[in-house]
């Protein structure tokens, strides 16, 4: 069976999960489903056919509420639940480095979230992402895996 998705997946809450074929560059992008058996059913429905898997890695940051990084840590650990059930090899990601990568000296304080939805509508403009900036995300981790992936190829020849 030949594998050609690269996943991306901003885990919020209101993140979301991208499906990027290797081969054709073509995109296919969700909003993070609400029910976890929903998450588990979009990808056991690609699982055939996904290569590799990038999720932004979480912590916490400075001002960031008790509870709410507390809801977005079990949120991370059920999508690494499902990834690691479902035999979906998966690289985490900071997201300073995929941003520097992918945005790069556009990454000005305060504009990550607008230099991510233009570079992705960029990369995509067939796809309708709007103003979800979770949504670009998402995109960018799934190219930051492509490209991560074709460095480490290119490394072993």
């Amino acid at each position: 069976m030949n594998k050609f998705y690269i996943v991306g997946i901003d885990p919020g809450k209101r993140g979301a999960i991208a499906f990027l074929n290797k081969n054709t560059l073509e995109a296919e992008i969700y909003s993070m489903p609400q029910f976890v058996l929903d998450l588990v059913d979009i990808l056991k429905s690609k699982q055939e056919n996904i290569f590799f898997a990038v999720i932004e890695k979480q912590q916490s940051f400075p001002k960031q509420g008790v509870k709410s990084i507390f809801n977005l840590g079990i949120h991370y650990g059920i999508i690494l639940g499902i990834l690691t059930t479902l035999q979906i090899p998966y690289e985490e990601i900071s997201c300073h480095k995929w941003q520097k990568e992918m945005i790069g000296g556009n990454k000005i304080k305060g504009k990550t979230k607008e230099f991510s939805l233009k570079k992705a509508k960029a990369l995509f403009p067939y796809l309708d992402i709007g103003k979800d900036h979770n949504k670009a995300d998402a995109l960018l981790i799934a190219e930051w895996g492509r490209r991560f992936l074709i460095a480490k190829s290119q490394e072993l020849s």
